[in-house]
């Protein structure tokens, strides 16, 4: 599971490694690909397995859900050394609500207190696409993990990225939106296009991940949401094109088009996170 991050990819794991052959890898997030401590001149994948023991000792597939790799430079075409058949999947979210909420995971848990930046500064660290699938000059592994909050929303050129690499029947590509509403129907789909059988149980749901509602700090303004529009007005077409996947209720889309305005969304989001009463 390659990505994106903040779209459902720790719920979407529980759903996966409730099926009866699928095991689930050492921890959720391995980041093995994305490990810049390795010697990746070297291409040894040395560990990078899961043992079939215990209940699950038929399983045919396990999970490795660390979902930096679609937008880790070099993380992809590691994959692809390391297994050019790989099934990835790919969930995705709105663009400015993941945004945000990578944001609030960066201020309340990812960072100190000392480091902390506002969402106000952290949406106007500009992200070119011509920069996926490549190191920005400068930039350092902790740079990539906490500067990147407009960067990981680019999903057409992250996307486009993935198709030079992997062939289109190997990228599953969910709508995070979608999985929310139906978990079950959602899950069945994605393990019938892995080849694997029905489940043998209905999938339970999964509560999503809990957001920080006692956030403080200052509010998103209308000004961070129209230099986040800014950022996705061109990418968020791209992706739909190549994805297939129907944005049109996503927020970006409706921002584009006039549908919602960006003190809404501001206001929207700050009443989400408990920055406006």
């Amino acid at each position: 599971m390659a990505g994106v991050q903040k779209a459902g990819t720790s719920t979407l794991y529980r759903v996966l490694v409730s099926h009866q052959s699928i095991a689930r890898a050492p921890q959720k997030e391995w980041h093995f690909f994305d490990d810049e401590s390795r010697d990746w001149a070297d291409l040894d994948f040395t560990g990078y397995e899961v043992a079939r023991r215990g209940p699950r000792a038929r399983a045919t597939m396990s999970v490795d859900a660390s979902p930096s790799y679609l937008f880790w430079p070099g993380a992809l075409e590691r994959i692809r050394a390391w297994n050019p058949d790989v099934p990835l999947v790919l969930c995705f979210r709105d663009p400015v609500d993941r945004a945000f909420s990578h944001w609030v995971m960066n201020y309340t848990r990812r960072l100190a207190p000392e480091e902390r930046i506002s969402f106000a500064e952290t949406v106007r660290i500009g992200y070119d696409p011509s920069w996926i699938g490549s190191r920005p000059e400068g930039w350092s592994d902790k740079d990539l993990r906490t500067r990147s909050v407009v960067g990981r929303g680019l999903y057409g050129a992250q996307l486009a990225h993935a198709q030079s690499l992997f062939p289109a029947e190997q990228l599953h590509l969910l709508d995070f939106h979608e999985f929310v509403r139906d978990q079950h129907g959602t899950a069945e789909r994605l393990v019938e296009a892995l080849g694997l059988a029905p489940y043998q149980k209905v999938v339970e749901p999964q509560a999503r991940s809990a957001s920080r509602t006692d956030l403080e700090g200052e509010a998103p303004t209308a000004e961070d949401i129209e230099v986040l529009l800014a950022a996705y007005a061109e990418d968020l077409p791209l992706f739909e094109r190549l994805s297939g996947i129907d944005t049109s209720g996503w927020t970006t889309s409706k921002l584009i088009r006039g549908e919602l305005s960006p003190a809404e969304v501001a206001q929207k989001l700050g009443r989400k996170a408990g920055l406006i009463s």
